[in-house]
């Protein structure tokens, strides 16, 4: 096809430990999807972990897919082209099952496209026994209900050994020429899958991270791609439980791994991938109980390599002076307050103080970390503008700071999962008021401020807070031509408003605090 597309290495494949095998019948074929473009998806580990454990399986067959960016989509479908796998280039409609790695909800009209794009019946109800069973799993499907029509099974939880039953019991459905309704049947009665119009499911979990499969032979992107490093997962699970927080109560238990099999992935994946850079993954790195152990350990490991090794995500009380060695990168280290003073974060299950924050990130910064990064909400529950102010108060205490400020939303499964989301209204009002006080502020006026697309963050909500009727306006946006709307240049609120008003439905029904007793569209999931 010819083709003069902006970054063409995204569809080129042969990258360096990318996995080809020959196209047989014999074999279960499984294209695995991001519904994001090649440098979202080629950085996730999920997308790493379940590549490697599939190809691992001499009769499974494992392919990539990725959305396009918008120039490559407009060629494809001026000239016929149908969505391909980038090690084969076969369409996706001829792989045995389509799998999407659903990590957020702004990305999941890209999975009705890269559906469309690829050959494959958008909806459920019009897949035949010829087309590919399509499954997906990650955090968005713990509420399964909003794609349940386009998705014919979803993984809920960890997949690392649930994916390998859902392969054969495809396989053996495929080799014994059963119905797609068979194969579903037997899908659901594995734990984990949730099959819509069933009962419903609980999370599947890995039990021991430390002998869980890891890759340490990545596929090595010829471009830079977002996390251009390699990452190894040090623990999964969070101690703190914050009430807002959805990914503490779905990666629910606390695990860790080994400092050794961590040094053993390490010292593996430098020498298959070439990276300088390790990255130690986890949602509180900090937290992990031999990091101290840990780091001295890499330090001595990739002395004298060029290898270094970040920390990106911390906790207010973390390595000292003395304790991190030369080959921890101090670029930068972000922390979490989410509120601006103790009484307001207390009510949020969140265990950490602003005298802590102002002293270790000031330790930080004079330890040879560059920049400190502060993450905020606003429109939490309780919060009053007082609680605005010590947003601006805390910051300039500390010499050398971003802040970066986004809405709370009620997540499923989170501790505030009943809870409201505040209007636009309200949301744009505290956006303001925070600016006016940062300018009010002499030791503030320099603070660089970033505050996530509010408008972005209701339609997120309202995706993630769905029933079968919002899946309805995805549908509906997808055919407006809404594509890659988690990127600021192509998310278009006037559209999905329009998909609102054209379906009579109200998204503000979706964002209202719940009563104490209410059921909730993902009441089928227990996490």
């Amino acid at each position: 096809m010819e083709s003069y597309t902006l970054k063409p290495a995204r569809y080129i494949n042969r990258e360096w430990n990318s996995v080809h095998k020959e196209w047989r019948g014999d074999i279960l074929k499984i294209a695995l999807c991001f519904p994001d473009i090649y440098e979202i998806g080629m950085s996730h580990l999920g997308m790493k972990i379940i590549y490697g454990i599939l190809n691992n399986e001499k009769d499974v067959l494992c392919e990539r897919a990725f959305a396009p960016w918008s120039d490559m989509e407009k060629k494809m479908r001026a000239e016929g082209q149908a969505l391909f796998s980038l090690e084969s280039k076969r369409a996706l409609k001829e792989f045995d099952m389509v799998g999407f790695s659903l990590q957020y909800e702004m990305n999941l009209p890209d999975v009705l496209n890269m559906l469309d794009l690829g050959g494959v019946p958008v909806f459920c109800n019009e897949r035949g026994d010829k087309d590919p069973i399509v499954i997906a799993g990650g955090p968005v499907c713990f509420n399964p209900k909003v794609m349940a029509d386009f998705i014919d099974a979803f993984l809920i939880g960890e997949a690392e050994e649930a994916i390998l039953e859902v392969a054969s019991v495809v396989k053996n459905g495929k080799r014994n020429k059963s119905s797609r309704g068979e194969i579903l049947e037997e899908l659901s009665k594995i734990e984990g899958v949730f099959i819509p119009g069933a009962n419903g499911t609980k999370k599947r979990i890995v039990s021991d991270l430390d002998n869980a499969y890891f890759p340490t032979a990545p596929v090595v992107p010829y471009i830079q791609i977002v996390h251009d490093r390699i990452g190894i997962e040090i623990m999964r699970g969070c101690p703190h439980r914050c009430r807002f927080c959805q990914a503490c109560k779905i990666f629910h238990p606390l695990r860790f791994r080994s400092v050794e099999k961590i040094l053993e992935i390490a010292k593996l994946s430098v020498k298959n991938t070439g990276y300088e850079e390790v990255s130690l993954l986890s949602l509180s790195s900090g937290d992990y109980p031999h990091i101290e152990e840990l780091a001295s350990k890499l330090e001595q490991m990739f002395t004298g390599t060029g290898v270094r090794v970040s920390l990106p995500s911390l906790r207010v009380r973390d390595l000292g002076k003395d304790k991190m060695g030369k080959s921890i990168k101090r670029s930068g280290l972000t922390f979490a307050p989410e509120a601006g003073n103790d009484l307001l974060r207390e009510s949020l299950g969140k265990n950490m103080k602003n005298d802590d924050i102002i002293q270790k990130s000031n330790l930080a910064l004079n330890s040879g970390w560059k920049k400190v990064k502060l993450y905020f909400m606003i429109g939490l529950p309780g919060e009053t503008d007082k609680d605005l102010d010590s947003i601006i108060e805390l910051s300039s205490e500390i010499k050398s700071v971003n802040l970066s400020v986004s809405a709370f939303i009620p997540k499923p499964h989170s501790g505030f999962e009943k809870e409201g989301m505040e209007t636009l209204e309200k949301l744009n009002f505290k956006r303001e008021y925070i600016e006016a006080r940062r300018l009010e502020h002499k030791r503030a006026r320099k603070l660089k401020i970033t505050f996530h697309d509010l408008k972005m963050s209701a339609i997120e909500a309202v995706l993630s807070r769905g029933d079968a009727s919002v899946g309805k306006v995805i549908y509906k946006a997808y055919q407006k031509g809404a594509r890659l709307q988690a990127w600021d240049e192509f998310f278009n609120y006037n559209l999905w408003m329009e998909c609102f008003q054209g379906l009579a439905l109200d998204p503000s029904d979706y964002l209202r605090k719940k009563d104490q007793g209410a059921r909730l569209p993902w009441d089928c999931i227990i996490s």
